[in-house]
């Protein structure tokens, strides 16, 4: 029997469609394919510049958990620290930096003496000019007021160019005036009406108080005699240590 001439064709034809490749469709055609994902390390980033001393200091934070603090080509990577008040970063190994919200704080890097620092507050900016700190050693023209505890002492410097140095001593049960204490880059120091030496340093360093756990901008020794009181201070106008950036 003789094959259709027709049916042939159709065979062949049919071979050779099943013999192409499957035609795929473009994930751009159809719109199916998702945009890349956004970068979540950059979700919740905040920068501020601040001026510590001599040197300039970018820090960017990670939500509230962790923060890079870069100081000139020094760049740290620093994780929260435990503090009673204030935005307390550390890297475990003697740096930490420590903000007054986000205008003032101190610096600390191991080996090297306490920074006190100024930003702009403004996320993104410049750091201060470097005259910004200039008037630092000049904040006790303003006033100092610290106290102590064990037992409870508190020791208060006027306003003005020739301060009143005022002390209280063993809560509130001795009292000493200095009518015009000599001021150095440090502290004060005078002789009370009964003859008693009596010097007031400070440091400008954080300073927790070992009972309520308030952080002050810096340390305080009274020294009356031959006694010697601990404790924390700070300067009139100071920003409490509260507020986190």
């Amino acid at each position: 029997m003789r094959a259709s001439p027709w049916l042939l064709s159709l065979a062949v034809t049919g071979v050779l469609a099943a013999c192409q490749p499957a035609t795929e469709s473009s994930p751009a055609a159809d719109g199916s394919e998702a945009p890349p994902p956004l970068d979540a390390s950059t979700a919740d980033e905040r920068s501020y510049a601040f001026r510590c001393g001599e040197l300039e200091v970018h820090a960017t934070y990670r939500g509230q958990d962790s923060a890079t603090v870069v100081v000139g080509d020094r760049t740290f990577a620093m994780s929260s620290q435990p503090a009673a008040s204030g935005a307390k970063y550390g890297d475990g190994q003697g740096n930490e930096f420590w903000t007054k919200g986000t205008t003032d704080g101190i610096l600390i890097l191991k080996g090297e003496p306490d920074r006190t620092c100024t930003g702009t507050g403004e996320q993104g900016g410049e750091a201060p000019p470097a005259n910004a700190t200039a008037n630092a050693d000049d904040d006790a023209a303003g006033g100092f007021r610290a106290t102590g505890n064990e037992p409870g002492w508190l020791a208060q410097v006027g306003a003005g160019a020739t301060p009143a140095l005022h002390i209280e001593m063993d809560y509130g049960e001795r009292k000493l005036e200095i009518p015009s204490p000599t001021q150095g880059r440090d502290g004060w120091s005078g002789t009370a009406a009964d003859g008693t030496p009596v010097k007031l340093t400070f440091q400008r360093t954080v300073c927790q108080d070992d009972m309520s756990g308030q952080a002050f901008g810096a340390t305080a020794m009274l020294t009356v005699g031959a006694r010697q009181y601990h404790g924390c201070g700070d300067f009139a106008g100071a920003p409490s240590l509260a507020a986190k950036p």
